[in-house]
């Protein structure tokens, strides 16, 4: 390629490379004996020469959620802007799946980690990655990577204190056995001090494995009693959108309407939460920035631009108001 273009062999690397400052005109005739040659870069051999892969591993914890899907297009997107692919790792939030899954994204040289999810412990997901890569965890939290969240507890106080202010008294939490610790415990927590705030008592509800049942305050019983029974509840809070529809499904089943009769508030704002029919009030999660943050931090830890200290990255949040939250019933 080089005798073709009647240039030297790094003038030749650089425009493969696409490194800043080649001449036009230079670049054109590189690119003329490219296309003559029929060139395809060898992408395996340049990361032996780099130590490291053009590639990003993301660990999921269930993409049968939407919101872990529409993240994951978000990032490979602005992976691909910034010369990366990514390989995913879906743990099905099993402790076990995950680690094994982490070792496999290592050993595939991945140039780092992006967590949008962590199945178990924390110390034990750092312990398989070790020093290996830079790790940057989005839309959850822990102390050995950069992060990249929404403030979950003010977020969730925002939800509680909405329905709070239209008149609901009995509100619950709802949560399935899917989901990501951290994220959980902080959006419990927010919950829990805006029902304090106004002097309320909390309802845990955790969806139990068989139909239908969930634990209610630790009690194991029918979905249907926190929604129907004598101390049925007006509002619900729901840890993610895709536990929200659950519940409005729920109280479909159980010929409640919503919002007359029970109010529901999600969280992400998934694309189904602005479906006409579904119209879920819920809080947003900008995921187009957080994942822009995510990658980016990433690649500046990975070229050795950021160093130091962990940043930590709190986009805003929206409450947004739709169609299954309105004042409390007067019964």
């Amino acid at each position: 390629m080089a005798r073709l273009s009647r240039l030297s062999k790094s003038t030749v690397s650089n425009v493969i490379r696409n490194v800043a400052g080649v001449n036009p005109q230079t670049r054109e005739r590189v690119q003329s004996a490219i296309v003559a040659l029929g060139y395809q870069p060898n992408i395996v051999a340049r990361q032996l020469v780099q130590q490291r892969s053009a590639v990003l591993g993301v660990v999921v914890g269930d993409l049968a959620n939407p919101f872990y899907a529409e993240m994951a297009k978000f990032i490979e997107h602005f992976a691909t802007f910034h010369g990366f692919q990514v390989m995913i790792c879906n743990t099905q939030v099993d402790e076990d799946v995950e680690f094994t899954g982490i070792r496999n994204l290592i050993e595939h040289r991945v140039a780092g980690l992006l967590f949008l999810a962590y199945a178990g412990d924390a110390e034990g997901a750092r312990t398989v990655v070790g020093d290996r890569v830079p790790v940057v965890f989005v839309t959850c939290s822990a102390n050995w990577g950069d992060v990249v969240a929404v403030d979950d507890v003010a977020a969730a106080t925002a939800a509680t204190r909405h329905l709070i202010a239209l008149g609901h008294r009995r509100i619950a939490y709802f949560a399935d056995s899917v989901r990501e610790e951290k994220a959980d415990v902080d959006r419990r927590g927010g919950y829990a001090a805006a029902l304090t705030e106004a002097g309320l008592a909390p309802c845990f509800l955790l969806w139990h494995e068989k139909p239908d049942t969930a634990l209610i305050d630790g009690v194991v019983a029918p979905i249907e009693a926190v929604l129907t029974g004598d101390k049925r509840v007006t509002a619900i809070f729901a840890a993610n959108d895709l536990h929200a529809i659950e519940v409005l499904d729920c109280a479909a089943r159980a010929g409640l309407r919503v919002p007359e009769d029970l109010s529901v508030v999600g969280f992400d704002d998934i694309a189904l939460a602005r479906l006409a029919r579904i119209g879920l009030t819920t809080i947003a999660q900008p995921k187009q920035a957080l994942a822009r943050l995510a990658v980016e931090t990433l690649t500046r830890r990975i070229s050795g631009e950021l160093d130091g200290a962990f940043l930590r990255h709190s986009p805003d949040f929206t409450l947004i108001p739709r169609m299954t939250s309105a004042a409390a019933p007067d019964w």
